[in-house]
């Protein structure tokens, strides 16, 4: 997948133009390279090729469409509509230009009020909004900014008396009393009569008195709910794995020259067992959550921090933006890249290389040979997912690619080094001709090539759970963000028959067991395709054609019926004594000792039938606990009810994987959520 089929583009007609414009003879001769840097050397060779013009394109600032959205979200404001005062003020917060390099330094050094900037003072007016709406974290974040970036003298006092305010009540009391006595300091610089000045000064010193003799008088707290908090990542059931370092210590990782390397269980599983947690190497943002979500950690921005430079993207946070070198490589090109039509996939193989400066990439150069993925698994060094070699070693399949896929890839690679040559990425190590490669552009255009093949066989999507409305899981749905690839998750193998939900935190992924495994089995994830919503060929194929393999899992073999044609009158009952599968048919059932035709003993299946109507039970508690919202309940009930179910039946049976949906959804209320917003008043 090199462009995204929904999406128009200009690479599209590229690939072919530059295709239709070689020879037989030239594409037999790209056929036979054995490398990528011969591959991409060959490319670039082409005189079609350059038949392209690339310039920087990205959406820059507008301080006439601040002004426009400042006063409209002021409007809001004094109507008291802080939810659509708090959407105006962001959108000019987005669209303000923010000081920087020399002129920064001018109007820093400057007392000149006049220079003061659009940027700060959207940010202030955001800040009250967001103190009407009890969002008090990004009130005191947004205060913080505007203070950084040239707010006006004498409106100064304002914000720090707000913060301190803020601050007090946070019972963050050092910084409370700091902020009080910036709101003194700025005083003097305040435009007030004389008697407000007096009145503003007793107030702040009164409170700077109660601060120095230790009597700070408590007027109110915030509560919980309106204090940001970290999200909670749930231990790892048993510890942590000691060589897999993402992975509990009931998971262990093999490798056989059919299967490849995946994911055994080297202790007994249980459903509600936590399997994995783990940071992605790389991740990549969908095109549509630019405007909502934070570029870096993929959290919702409530009160969105802009890159300095365009209004393409937004952060949650100013940390965020400074910790996301990626995109000062990526933003004068961005809408460059949107606008070609690439693939989410051609982003995320191109962040795995923006992330970095080019010189991480030439230090590593020595160490990029590749390693024997068995002597890997089998020997006991540490799997470090941060390690640039666990990314770089995950499987690409290189050798079964044809020429006109790794033509087409050379293609986009070509287009994403002259993009990347716009830039500051190669900053004096690049040529500075358009139609010329040097030795470093080759080398990562080489492992841009080779990251856009691994990307293909290892990247996960990454969700979010979205909410009709807070606290109901009525109309609830799944819902991609982007794109990431985790170095430990991609060791393990599909099964149409998942062994675990996966859930995100920001980017950080979660997986736990959604049934029992016994030791020495495989345990496997689900790569999108699943039994009881498509049917084998579907399966099959969509498998085939995106990953390469031919899936051969438990329900493939068996062919196990898709939801919808699952008889409820025949199950499959569990063996007392060696555990294999008994078919009974309940309707016609007349004996209740039915014999095992594995090991010929007969199992009593009465008590079995009772368990399964105190199941029924156990399931429609958990469903009531669901639709009040009381989540901890309902987990419990759903892993007890699981466990039940799973000791005296074999799937495939309606309420097993009716009670395994109801616990996906329960797990996915545990990680990323957005509620719809209601709608704002006119």
């Amino acid at each position: 997948m090199v462009e995204d089929k929904d999406r128009p583009g200009f690479f599209k007609d590229y690939h072919r133009a530059v295709r239709k414009a070689i020879s037989n003879d030239q594409f037999n001769e790209f056929s036979k390279l054995k490398t990528n840097d011969d591959r991409i050397r060959f490319c670039f060779s082409l005189p079609a090729i350059h038949d392209i013009d690339i310039k920087p394109y990205f959406r820059g600032k507008s301080e006439k469409e601040a002004l426009e959205k400042k006063e409209a979200g002021n409007k809001c404001f004094g109507r008291k509509n802080n939810l659509e005062a708090l959407r105006l003020y962001s959108q000019a917060v987005v669209k303000a230009p923010v000081p920087s390099g020399k002129y920064w330094k001018l109007i820093k050094e400057s007392a000149d009020p006049k220079k003061m900037t659009m940027y700060a003072i959207c940010l202030a007016n955001r800040s009250a909004a967001l103190y009407h709406l009890r969002e008090y974290h990004y009130c005191v974040k947004d205060i913080d900014e505007a203070l950084e970036h040239h707010y006006p003298k004498e409106l100064k006092y304002k914000l720090y008396k707000r913060k301190a305010r803020l601050l007090s009540h946070m019972k963050q009391h050092v910084e409370a009393r700091d902020a009080y006595r910036q709101a003194l300091k700025w005083l003097d610089w305040a435009k007030m009569e004389r008697e407000k000045r007096i009145e503003h000064q007793t107030d702040i010193q009164k409170w700077l008195k109660m601060y120095e003799t230790g009597k700070v008088v408590k007027n109110w707290d915030i509560p919980e709910c309106y204090i940001e908090h970290p999200p909670v990542i749930p231990e790892l059931t048993g510890g942590r794995n000691e060589r897999f370092l993402s992975a509990s210590k009931k998971i262990d990782i093999h490798y056989d020259n059919n299967m490849g390397r995946y994911a055994v269980a080297s202790e007994d599983i249980e459903p509600g067992d936590v399997l994995v947690t783990e940071q992605p190497f790389a991740s990549v943002l969908n095109r549509e959550e630019f405007g909502s979500h934070c570029q870096k950690c993929f959290k919702t921005t409530k009160a969105p921090i802009p890159c300095k430079k365009c209004s393409s993207v937004l952060f949650c946070s100013v940390e965020c933006r400074q910790s996301s070198y990626f995109h000062t490589i990526e933003c004068p090109i961005l809408d460059l890249l949107v606008g070609s039509g690439m693939s989410i996939n051609c982003f995320l193989a191109l962040r795995l290389v923006t992330q970095k400066p080019v010189s991480y990439f030439l230090d590593m150069k020595e160490k990029l040979n590749e390693e024997d993925l068995k002597e890997i698994t089998n020997n006991k060094e540490v799997y470090d997912p941060s390690d640039f070699m666990r990314l770089y070693n995950l499987v690409c399949h290189s050798q079964f690619r044809t020429a006109e896929d790794l033509f087409h890839r050379c293609v986009m690679i070509v287009f994403l080094i002259k993009a990347l040559k716009k830039t500051k990425y190669f900053d004096g190590k690049g040529s500075s001709s358009g139609d010329k490669i040097n030795d470093v552009e080759l080398f990562i255009g080489s492992l841009l090539l080779r990251f856009l093949q691994i990307v293909q066989f290892n990247a996960h999507e990454v969700s979010e759970f979205y909410l009709m409305s807070p606290r109901s899981l009525d109309g609830s749905k799944n819902e991609t963000l982007g794109a990431a690839i985790y170095p430990t998750l991609a060791l393990f193998n599909h099964s149409c028959h998942s062994a675990q939900v996966r859930y995100f935190s920001g980017q950080q992924v979660i997986t736990k067991a959604i049934r029992n495994i016994r030791k020495g089995e495989i345990v496997p994830e689900n790569y999108g395709q699943s039994f009881p919503s498509k049917n084998k060929i579907q399966r099959k194929a969509e498998l085939a054609d995106r990953y390469w393999f031919e899936c051969n899992c438990e329900a493939c073999q068996n062919d196990w019926p898709m939801y919808k044609d699952m008889d409820t009158s025949t199950m499959r009952f569990k063996c007392h004594k060696c555990h294999g599968p008994l078919n009974v048919n309940t309707e016609q059932l007349l004996n209740p000792f039915i014999k095992c035709e594995k090991c010929g003993d007969q199992t009593n299946i009465l008590s079995t039938l009772k368990n399964l109507q105190n199941t029924e039970q156990t399931f429609k508690g958990a469903c009531k606990e669901m639709e009040t919202y009381n989540l901890e309940k309902a987990e419990a009930l759903l892993i007890e009810n699981l466990k039940q179910l799973e000791a005296c039946l074999y799937p495939p049976y309606r309420d097993y994987h009716l009670t395994q949906e109801a616990y996906m959804k329960v797990c996915l209320c545990q990680g990323n959520i957005r509620i719809k917003q209601p709608k704002t008043e006119e």
